[in-house]
Order: C-alpha cells, then sequence, then structure tokens
C-alpha cells in the first residue's frame, strides 16, 4: 500500500508509541494488557483528531510563515515579469502606444463634439453616448488585455478579448440601426434586459420570442464569418469546455504541459485580435460626427494594427524559433500592393 505522507507520518507515530509502551512493560502480563488497551482504541476518531489537529497546525505556521512565504513567491513573480518583459517589451509597448493615441484621438473628438451645437448634434445624440461610453469600456477591457499578456495570462487576455468582440458587433449594430436603436439600449442600463433593445430596429419578427446576441451579430455589418473561429476558440477559453481546458493558449499546444500561473506563450492572438477590435470600435465612434481630426486619426489607428502585428509576431518568432514562424514581410507587401 502507498501512503500519503499524512497517513505515513501518523502511522509510524502510532507504530512508535505502541513500541515505547511495550518496551517499559515489565512483564509479559503487563505487555498483554498494553496491547488489549491498544486493541480497543478507535483508529477512526485517532485518525479524525489527528487530522484535525495537522489542519491547525497548519493553518498556525502558514499564519505564522505566510509573509516569508508569499515574498519568496513574489520573487518568482518577479522574476517571471523581469524575463517577460526582456522578451516582449518592443511588442507591449506598440500595444501601449496604441492605447494612448486611442485616448488621446477619442478625448480630442469628445471635446469637438462638445463645441458642436444642438442642430449640428441633432439626431445623433443617443447614438453618441452610447458609443462614448461603449468605446470607453473597450479601451479599459484594451489595457486590461495588455496588463493580463505582460503577467503571462493569454487565456485570461483572449477571454477579454471576446468581451471587446462582443462590444464591436454591438458598436455596428448600433451604427448600422441608429438612434432609436441607440437610446433603447441606453434605456435597457437599469433593467435585466440583455438584448431585447435589439427589437427596435424592427428588422426582427413580433414572433420571435427572445431576441441572442447571435441575432445581433447576424445582423451586423461586421464580417462575422471571419471572426467566427476566433470567437468560437474565445468562447470556450471562458467556459468550462473540454477544448478550453485541454488546448488553452498558454500551454504551448502540449496536453502534458497544465498551466497554473504565468506563461509566455500564446499572447500573440489577444495582442492582434484586441486591437483590431479596439480600431473596429474607434473608427465606429469617430464616424458619428466626422470632422478632418477624426478622419486622420481613423486611417493611423487602423494602420497601427500592422505595427502590432509585425512586432508581436517577429518576437513571437524569436522566444519560439522552433514554431512555425508566425511572421511574413509579404503581409505588409502584399497590403501595400493592394493599397
Amino acid at each position: 500500500m502507498v501512503y500519503d505522507e499524512t497517513s505515513k507520518m501518523l502511522k509510524e507515530t502510532f507504530m512508535q508509541v505502541i513500541r515505547e509502551k511495550l518496551e517499559i512493560a515489565e512483564s509479559t502480563e503487563q505487555a498483554n494488557e498494553i496491547i488489549k488497551k491498544i486493541e480497543k482504541i478507535d483508529l477512526n476518531d485517532f485518525y479524525k483528531k489527528a487530522y484535525s489537529d495537522i489542519a491547525d497546525n497548519a493553518v498556525k505556521y502558514m499564519k505564522d510563515e505566510m509573509y516569508k512565504e508569499v515574498m519568496f513567491f513574489r520573487t518568482q513573480e518577479q522574476e517571471f515579469l523581469a524575463r517577460q518583459e526582456q522578451k516582449w517589451c518592443n511588442a507591449f509597448v506598440a500595444s501601449e502606444a496604441m492605447y494612448i493615441m486611442v485616448l488621446e484621438a477619442a478625448e480630442a473628438y469628445s471635446k469637438y463634439v462638445d463645441s458642436l451645437n444642438e442642430k449640428e448634434r441633432e439626431g445623433k445624440t443617443c447614438r453618441f453616448t452610447a458609443m462614448i461610453h461603449i468605446h470607453g469600456r473597450a479601451l479599459q477591457e484594451f489595457l486590461e488585455i495588455i496588463t493580463l499578456m505582460k503577467n503571462g495570462f493569454a487565456d485570461g487576455a483572449y477571454a477579454r478579448w471576446r468581451s471587446m468582440y462582443e462590444l464591436t458587433v454591438i458598436s455596428s449594430f448600433i451604427s448600422k440601426y441608429g438612434e432609436n436603436v441607440a437610446k433603447a439600449y441606453i434605456d435597457a442600463c437599469d433593467t435585466q434586459d440583455r438584448y431585447e433593445w435589439a427589437r427596435s430596429s424592427g428588422i426582427f419578427s413580433l414572433d420571435k420570442k427572445y431576441i441572442s446576441f447571435n441575432d445581433i451579430q447576424r445582423s451586423c455589418d461586421i464580417n462575422t464569418t471571419v471572426w467566427k473561429n476566433q470567437y468560437i476558440l474565445a468562447n470556450r477559453t471562458i467556459h468550462a469546455s473540454s477544448q478550453g481546458t485541454f488546448a488553452r493558449l498558454g500551454n504551448m499546444r502540449t496536453e502534458n504541459i497544465i498551466p497554473v500561473g504565468r506563461s509566455d506563450y500564446g499572447i500573440t492572438t489577444p495582442a492582434e485580435h484586441s486591437a483590431i477590435s479596439l480600431a473596429q470600435i474607434t473608427t465606429m465612434f469617430l464616424g458619428i460626427f466626422p470632422y478632418g481630426d477624426g478622419v486622420v486619426a481613423m486611417k493611423y489607428i487602423n494602420e497601427w494594427i500592422d505595427i502590432i502585428r509585425e512586432k508581436y509576431f517577429k518576437t513571437h518568432d524569436e522566444v519560439f524559433p522552433d514554431d512555425e514562424p508566425l511572421w511574413d514581410e509579404d503581409i505588409i507587401k502584399n497590403k501595400n500592393e493592394i493599397d
């Protein structure tokens, strides 16, 4: 029989006590009496009390030693973060630069819209209100994704991208169907309504009992066919599916590796996808009240996706040379030829 450490220790302790008692016995009769008393001991109660005492001692030990233990854990954490920054610094800088660019463009745009008179804003007020909140949420989620990638949590970052993708779809739907839909979306914020606000678009049959995200996804102007597989993967990542459990982004596509903490693998996917989603939402937001600075911002923000892609793909190829290369110079060359 193979004993765990606790059971092994208790067995050895119990046997040691028996030996010590028998060693001090002065006669065979006294030894037999000791054995009879031992046979009457309820081992279940003995083990139950012993396990409880050991657990209490473990809690006391960790309470006394937790600062030392956690400081050691944090030292290991800082070593990982330093290595992660050393490897991926150029890529992380590209993502953070995009965050700054988008934030500054949004702030300038908001000031521009504030300067418009009521007539100039007529018919677009609800749409702007809905989109400025959606855009702000997307910006925050983009920063969360950067933070998760820096900390080596690719699957967590991809789970956050799932939310960004859904915000992109909602933004597209509101942009497509206009002010009434935007107002319904805003009004739904204090209700339990998830997607019923979309019914104000007038495109859904009255016989349709519930409106789902998939209904909205099929009716927006985003090319959801292109994103279908990525969205499915993100759903698997965030839910307790078998695929999301055994095929996580951070386990280097190896079932025998079970990530329980940080990993430097798999961050290129959430990095690229989140940049694309942020650019899409920003473009729809800045397009509500078109103006020159906004047009310029849309262009350089969308072009920055190429920078993100290049920095992350090239870094991945350097860090994981045994993997199939992600970067191909023809990516930019072909794009330039199309442009």
